[in-house]
C-alpha cells in the first residue's frame, strides 16, 4: 500500500472505511479515536506502514480518510457523536419489504399523477424507510422489486406507460383486428381509458410544441371530476417572449361523437379559466353542430381521430416509420409489447 495507490483509489478506499466502521458499531457505541485505531487495523497495511507516523506516510493518510468517512457518516445522520466524542449508530437495520406490499402502494401513488420510474423507485424507498437504513442493500432491493412491478403491472393493463412515464390504465383489451395501422392506433388509445388518454395527449402536445420550435414552461394533467372541464393546460411561449396559456379537453371515445353540448361545455370553461388558446381532443369525430361552433371561434380548435394520429406520425410520437416506408404503431414507445 502506497500513498498514491490511496490517492489514486480514494474513494474506493472511503467506502471502505464506511464499511469498517458500520461494522465496528454494530456491537454498540464506541470512543471516536479507538474507531479510527481499529478502522486502520482494517486496513491491511503492513506493521512497517503503521509505524511511519510521518505526515506523508500511508498511516497518517489512512487516518485522515477514516475521520472524513466519521464526518460524512454524521453528516448524512448514519451516525452520532457527542460531546465526549462517544461515536452511535443512528440509522435502522435494513428493511424487508415484499411484492405483495409494494405493488397496492404503487397503485395509491399513481393515483395522483404519471411518474417516472426512477421518481417511483424514490418514493417507495422513502415510504419504506429503507432511506433510513445503516445498507444500501435494501435500496438495491427495492428498486429491483419496483422495476419488476412495473412490467408486471403494465402487461397485465393495471398500469400504462407513456413517453417514460407510468399513470393508471385501464384493464380493456382490444376487440377489433384494425384494417389500417390509423384504426390500429385509435383502437389501442380507446382500449386503454381516459386518464391514459389524458398523459397521453398531454406528452403528444408538448412534442408537437417543442417541434414547432415553441418555448414549453409548463405541461399540467388536471383532468378528474373536478377539472372543470379542462383536462390539461399548458404554457406555450415563442423566442419573443409572446405567451398562451392553452387549455385542452379530451374526450377518448370509440362509438360516439363529440356533441355540441360538449363543445359548449369546453367553450364556456376556456373562457372562464381565461386561456389564450384551446384544443379539443378525441379520438373520434365532432358532431357537424360541433364542428360549426368550433369552427367560428378564432382560438379554439378541434383535434379528431384521424389530426390526432397525423400529429402523432409527425413528432414519432407513438407511431413510427419502418424500413420499408410504412408506419406501424409504436408499441415500445408505450410499453405495451
Amino acid at each position: 500500500m502506497t500513498t498514491q495507490e490511496i490517492k489514486t483509489n480514494y474513494k474506493a478506499y472511503l467506502k471502505k472505511c464506511k464499511k469498517d466502521i458500520l461494522d465496528i458499531l454494530k456491537n454498540g457505541p464506541v470512543q471516536r479515536k479507538l474507531i479510527i485505531d481499529k478502522a486502520v487495523e482494517c486496513s491491511g497495511m503492513t506493521e512497517s506502514e503503521r509505524k511511519d507516523r510521518s505526515a506523508s506516510g500511508v498511516f497518517a493518510l489512512y487516518r485522515s480518510i477514516v475521520g472524513t468517512a466519521l464526518a460524512d457518516m454524521k453528516k448524512y445522520g448514519d451516525i452520532g457523536i457527542d460531546e465526549k466524542n462517544i461515536v452511535t449508530l443512528k440509522k435502522k437495520p435494513a428493511v424487508i419489504i415484499t411484492e405483495a406490499e409494494i405493488a397496492p402502494y404503487i397503485i395509491a401513488l399513481l393515483q395522483s399523477r404519471a411518474m417516472t420510474e426512477e421518481e417511483i423507485i424514490e418514493k417507495v424507498t422513502v415510504y419504506f424507510g429503507a432511506s433510513e437504513t445503516l445498507t444500501l442493500e435494501d435500496d438495491s432491493m427495492i428498486k429491483k422489486t419496483v422495476v419488476k412491478l412495473l412490467s408486471s403491472l403494465t402487461k397485465r393493463g393495471k398500469i400504462s406507460y407513456i413517453g417514460g412515464r407510468y399513470s393508471i390504465g385501464s384493464d380493456m383489451i382490444l376487440m377489433k383486428r384494425p384494417n389500417s395501422v390509423f384504426e390500429e392506433f385509435i383502437s389501442f388509445l380507446n382500449s386503454k381509458g381516459g386518464e391514459f388518454f389524458e398523459n397521453y395527449s398531454a406528452m403528444l402536445l408538448e412534442k408537437y410544441f417543442i417541434t414547432c420550435e415553441k418555448l414549453v414552461g409548463s405541461c399540467n394533467v388536471i383532468g378528474g371530476a373536478d377539472d372543470g372541464g379542462i383536462d390539461l393546460m399548458l404554457t406555450v411561449s415563442d423566442w419573443l417572449g409572446f405567451e398562451d396559456t392553452v387549455l385542452v379537453q379530451c374526450k377518448q371515445r370509440a362509438n360516439s361523437n363529440v356533441t355540441l353540448n360538449e363543445v359548449k361545455q369546453f367553450v364556456g370553461a376556456f373562457y372562464v379559466e381565461k386561456g389564450t388558446k384551446g384544443i379539443f381532443m378525441t379520438t373520434s369525430r365532432f358532431h357537424r353542430d360541433a364542428t360549426t361552433v368550433i369552427n367560428g371561434l378564432p382560438d379554439i380548435v378541434a383535434i379528431d381521430g384521424r389530426k390526432l394520429f397525423d400529429i402523432a406520425r409527425h413528432c414519432n410520437c407513438g407511431i413510427i416509420k419502418q424500413e420499408d416506408g410504412d408506419y406501424a404503431v409504436d408499441y415500445n414507445f408505450f410499453g405495451a409489447k
